[in-house]
């Protein structure tokens, strides 16, 4: 007498022969969902038993970590312990950790300059496995195996509207370098890591020196007090400020500013994940990283301004950052060619 599960095998194998497919083509592509699914619901277990995770983040007062700890640890009953720093002292931290081989954290989240960097030099990290969500990440946003991109910083133009009217605004980055702006700038330091140098060096990729050779020419005022820097052009101090943030659009709501896409697109900087070599907790680390791909992860970055990863639709962003969102990517900075690029601007912005 057949067994309900060979009578299931038989079925499969002649639906299989009418489309000219053999039972061993056809049947593994059904088991191994069945099989990924509950090594992932044995991960969730494990998770669950170790009950905490550890996650060093280089940024600071990141509003999302607060309904991080609350919805994870809502969701399956595991600690999240954050602590937050600069991306020099977080480095520094697990450098040191590893290298006494007392490993506090599970997971890094930094710049994907730093990540490339910790990789590359320092080799602290091991790869995170399969996730379930790895395939709903966006086409600008691949995962490597060790790196896993979860959000990003993109950069515009910040205009005081009072002082910009529409007809006068940069349409372009290229309209930076007009007369009518000479001295009219303020700029985050392009020589410098962040978010001046990540211009800086997107900017000389797309258009070369002779572009900054000329842009250096219009009396930049560098400052680096970013939130300071917005203020004094919401309060019409000056008429431009770049490179700004789309996160600041929710912070100047209803002051007389806007924030400017440039037709050729907007410069970014990749935020990524990763499993840090003998993790303390290494089942609750990965469900931490598939966590930061899952819808409601990404909804609370997406509504603080930075650019969600994957590729759902999301819902409650406001409908300005929601637009911004989708404007085209210029590009970022090359780990491999940093230094490199801050020297060429220490040498045309002196």
């Amino acid at each position: 007498m057949a067994t309900p599960d060979r009578e299931k095998r038989a079925r499969i194998t002649r639906r299989a022969t009418v489309f000219g497919l053999t039972a061993s083509s056809i049947l593994p592509s059904i088991m191994v969902p069945s099989r990924a699914e509950g090594e992932w619901s044995a991960l969730v277990a494990a998770a669950k038993k170790e009950g905490r995770v550890v996650l060093y983040s280089a940024f600071v007062g990141l509003a999302a970590h607060k309904e991080l700890k609350k919805e994870f640890e809502s969701a399956y009953g595991i600690t999240v312990d954050i602590l937050e720093a600069r991306a020099s002292e977080v480095r520094e931290r697990i450098r040191i950790e590893q290298a006494a081989g007392r490993n506090a954290a599970d997971v890094s989240e930094n710049g994907r300059t730093t990540t490339t960097l910790q990789i590359k030099e320092e080799r602290v990290f091991e790869p995170h496995g399969p996730l379930p969500s790895l395939g709903r990440l966006k086409a600008d946003f691949p995962s490597d195996g060790m790196r896993l991109p979860v959000f990003a910083i993109v950069y515009g133009i910040l205009a005081n509207t009072t002082l910009v009217k529409p007809a006068d605004e940069p349409k372009s980055w290229l309209d930076l370098t007009d007369p009518r702006w000479k001295g009219k700038i303020l700029s985050d330091d392009l020589r410098t890591l962040g978010g001046g140098g990540v211009l800086f060096s997107v900017l000389q990729d797309l258009y070369g020196r002779a572009f900054h050779e000329k842009l250096a020419q219009q009396d930049l005022k560098f400052s680096r007090e970013i939130p300071a820097n917005e203020r004094r052009v919401a309060r019409g101090e000056l008429p431009l400020y770049i490179p700004d943030s789309l996160t600041s659009l929710l912070e100047l709501k209803g002051l007389p500013v806007k924030f400017i896409a440039p037709k050729e697109g907007l410069p970014y900087v990749g935020y990524d994940l990763a499993l840090l070599k003998n993790a303390p907790h290494p089942n609750a680390a990965r469900l931490l990283m598939e966590y930061y791909l899952g819808k409601t992860m990404q909804q609370n970055l997406a509504r603080l301004g930075l650019l969600p990863t994957t590729a759902d639709a999301l819902t409650g962003v406001d409908p300005a950052v929601a637009q911004i969102e989708t404007t085209k990517l210029l590009g970022t900075t090359d780990p491999e060619r940093m230094n490199e690029m801050l020297s060429l601007a220490q040498q045309i912005y002196r």
